[in-house]
């Protein structure tokens, strides 16, 4: 027997050590997959949150294992498997109280999600670091440990490898499938780290003699799971109000209302996963429009599809249809078509039949991937919508590829309209370039137009025909069922789109997209990281005469064309205040905020009347407001890049101090005599 302070080893055998690799197995690898759900309200679940964690679980296991080969060679190599799993359950149940708090200090919600990239990709490491990284360090050791306690009961090295490596691998198997199609849609992801915590209880149970101490910690364990559900995963910022959370799946849901306000009317927004100041899906109350929008614009569509006219028998498909708002946008603009809406998360649709009430276009609804959709239905389309978007700001890779284009090609009627939702902020943008260039291999060509006060682009493309956007300036109203405010925004919407000057090209100069190339990722991190605001003046260098230079400019400012702007403010020969405001003025819908505020600063300084002088300071205090957040998140980014520098300091830290204790005598123990078999 053992002294009868701790309960002492028993004789493993196979049969046990496998259970015991295979229940930490199972917690690890369930750990692991629920590791990306628990952060994904604070940073998403994007491709680079997913390294974050998978890189920091693999060095974690990799120092554990070697850790754990170390303590193999001590005289107490038996009673360290139990030392381990008992601090790393009690870890990985800790993790759901930790994770709110650490995620919204590491990024604040108040900051704005174009600017936000690096705070997000560096704190989501910070954050999978500090959580997981200690429980998968002591899970690494667990194998080896066992091995050697085999061993030590005389079975074959090879066999006991074999067996343990085997049973873990099995283990982790079933949490890799537990977590994703079960514990975390059912019970959520902090209900699913404790059960993993209480798995790890039940494996180190296993190995001791007296079980009733561990038992009893795992029903404790269990039973304040309940606890956990009391609360959002992510509370709701200040001024909105949560409706609903769910977590399905794919992502992290949330139903928020924000209420109405001086000027701004009451909306209903569906948020995944991160948001920030984004969402997937708007209503605004007693309006069939969604407040200027994207969603507005793709209206659109039908009346390039039907050269300034509705098609007879408007059919159209809404791939990545969240809640609806672009069904209920065609219900308004135009009754009687069919909308069929596809979206892989059948969450989204529920959400948006019990919270997105208003009246919305008939038509199929089908939770799938739009891709699988598209090549296996053999329905063709008017209009086919994409706006699928996954971790908020990235398009899917697999939605925008020239094989993707070419089945969706085969899926419109003749003369049918591809009409897509990029993010972005200027023509010129690497994604946007490369879905244009991709989108043009198999249609021929690819326009796209700019959403006024938004980080948005409806780019089209058009089945056997070009696009011609001159055609809308034909296009007789009537028969849509709108209020008059809503009427009055859809006539400057079709106005606006009429202007030719108001469409980009962007079939040239772009990445060529497909299947085996996906690059998607990298470029948006191109586009929201690479950062262009050097607060440095545009130069007047050119021969223009001045008040020719400020026309040129004030017409690409009235067709929203920030480019041209700022090129005719380099034609003319000398700066006057208006160019320079011009220039703010269109650095600012560029978010070069710096760079607006110099030009707006320098203008003040050319000479100005009173009138002038007090807009431009107007400016220049509007302007500080939206440079708050941004400056607030560029400082969060250089904080958690100091986090993650303190997290690698100590890592390399840990590996000698591991080596010291690992070398350390092993406190005097009682014998154990082994058991019969």
């Amino acid at each position: 027997m053992t002294g009868s302070g701790s309960p002492g080893p028993t004789l493993l055998g196979v049969p046990r050590a496998a259970a015991a690799a295979a229940l930490a197995g199972f917690s690890c690898m369930a750990a692991e997959l629920t590791a990306v759900r628990v952060q994904a309200p604070h940073f998403g679940d994007s491709a680079y949150v997913w390294t974050n964690v998978i890189g920091v679980i693999l060095g974690a296991l990799a120092l554990g294992a070697w850790l754990g080969g170390r303590l193999a060679g001590r005289p107490d190599a038996g009673r360290w498997p139990v030392r381990l799993l008992v601090p790393a359950a009690v870890l990985l149940a800790a993790v759901p109280f930790v994770a709110g708090p650490l995620g919204g200090w590491l990024l604040p919600v108040e900051l704005p999600l174009d600017a936000a990239m690096p705070a997000i990709v560096r704190g989501s490491l910070v954050a999978t670091a500090l959580m997981f990284a200690p429980p998968m360090l002591l899970l690494g050791a667990i194998a080896p440990l066992l091995v050697t306690a085999l061993a030590l009961e005389r079975i074959a090295v090879g066999r006991a490898a074999g067996a343990v490596s085997a049973a873990g691998t099995l283990g982790s198997l079933g949490g890799t499938f537990a977590a994703t199609h079960w514990l975390v849609p059912s019970l959520g992801c902090r209900t699913t780290l404790v059960i993993a915590g209480a798995v790890l209880l039940a494996a180190s149970a296993l190995l001791v003699v007296r079980t009733r101490g561990v038992a009893a910690a795992a029903a404790v364990l269990l039973a304040s799971s309940a606890l956990l559900h009391q609360g959002p995963l992510r509370p709701a910022a200040p001024g909105r109000e949560l409706l609903a959370e769910r977590e399905s799946r794919y992502q992290f849901l949330q139903v928020l209302r924000e209420p109405a306000a001086p000027g701004a009317p009451e909306r209903t927004l569906l948020v995944i996963n991160e948001g920030l100041d984004s969402y997937h899906s708007v209503a605004v109350k007693d309006s069939a429009l969604t407040g200027g929008a994207y969603y507005d614009w793709h209206a659109l569509a039908p009346l390039l599809a039907g050269d300034g006219h509705r098609p007879s028998g408007l059919r159209v498909l809404s791939i990545g249809d969240a809640a609806g708002s672009l069904r209920t946008v065609y219900a308004g603009v135009h009754p009687g078509a069919r909308v069929d809406g596809v979206d892989i998360d059948p969450a989204c649709l529920e959400l948006g039949a019990e919270f997105f009430r208003a009246p919305k276009a008939e038509g199929d609804l089908v939770a799938l991937d739009g891709r699988v959709f598209v090549v296996r239905t053999p329905q063709r389309w008017h209009v086919i919508h994409v706006d699928a978007y996954a971790h908020q700001v990235y398009v899917p890779t697999h939605l925008a590829s020239r094989e993707f284009f070419a089945a969706v090609h085969e899926r419109l009627e003749p003369g049918g309209v591809l009409a897509c939702n990029i993010g972005a902020l200027r023509p010129d943008d690497p994604v946007l370039r490369a879905i244009g260039h991709t989108v043009a291999d198999r249609f021929g060509h690819a326009f796209a137009i700019q959403v006024p006060n938004t980080r948005n682009f409806v780019l089209v493309a058009r089945r056997g025909k070009g696009v011609e956007p001159a055609q809308l300036a034909e296009f007789q109203f009537g028969g849509e069922q709108l209020s008059a405010t809503d009427a009055a925004s859809w006539r400057q919407i079709v106005a606006a789109a009429a202007n030719p000057r108001r469409w980009h090209d962007v079939s040239r100069a772009g990445v060529l997209l497909d299947d085996d190339r996906p690059v998607l990722d990298e470029l948006l991190m191109r586009s929201y990281v690479e950062g262009r605001d050097a607060a440095e003046l545009v130069p007047c260098a050119g021969s223009t005469d001045p008040v020719a230079a400020e026309l040129a400019a004030h017409e690409a400012w009235q067709n929203l064309d920030w480019a041209g702007v700022l090129k005719a403010v380099k034609t003319s020969r000398t700066p006057t205040p208006y160019l320079r405001e011009m220039a703010g003025n269109a650095r600012w819908s560029l978010r070069e905020l710096d760079a607006a505020a110099a030009e707006y600063a320098a203008a003040r300084t050319i000479g100005v009347d009173a009138e002038t002088g007090l807009r431009l300071q107007r400016h220049l205090e509007q302007l500080e407001q939206d440079r708050i957040p941004v400056a607030r998140a560029a400082d969060v980014a250089t904080r958690n890049g100091w986090l993650v520098g303190v997290v690698l300091l100590v890592a390399g830290a840990a590996v000698p101090l591991l080596y010291r204790m690992s070398r350390m005598p092993a406190a005097p123990s009682v014998s154990v005599p082994v058991a019969a078999r």
